[in-house]
């Protein structure tokens, strides 16, 4: 058997180690969105950084949540709050208004 191919068992086998003593990705989701907003104690850094080691979906989750977090600091002020405030300029507005009109 190819050494690749032990490796990548090995390593398949400590991912699913890891998965089964860990909280459920749900739980995860709730860590990282909290990493955003204030620091995280210990035990939940040492859960989340097991935790992403382990499962991909849950990594590329936390990669797109950073990547959105740094995003919105680096929007100015103004921005942030038009597209915050749930409120949509004219331009937009009409350009909504006559694509759904082009459509009937």
């Amino acid at each position: 058997m190819p050494e690749t191919t032990i490796k990548q068992k090995v390593r398949r086998s400590i991912n699913l180690a890891i998965l089964r003593y860990l909280p459920p990705c749900k739980e995860i989701v709730k860590i990282v969105s909290a990493s955003f907003d204030r620091r995280l104690t210990f035990r939940e850094k040492t859960i989340l950084k097991l935790h992403l080691h382990a499962c991909r979906p849950c990594m590329r989750y936390f990669e797109q949540s950073e990547f959105l977090s740094k995003a919105t600091h680096h929007l100015d002020d103004k921005l942030k709050e038009e597209v915050f405030s749930g409120t949509l300029s004219a331009e937009a507005r009409r350009r909504i208004k006559n694509t759904l009109l082009s459509a009937i």
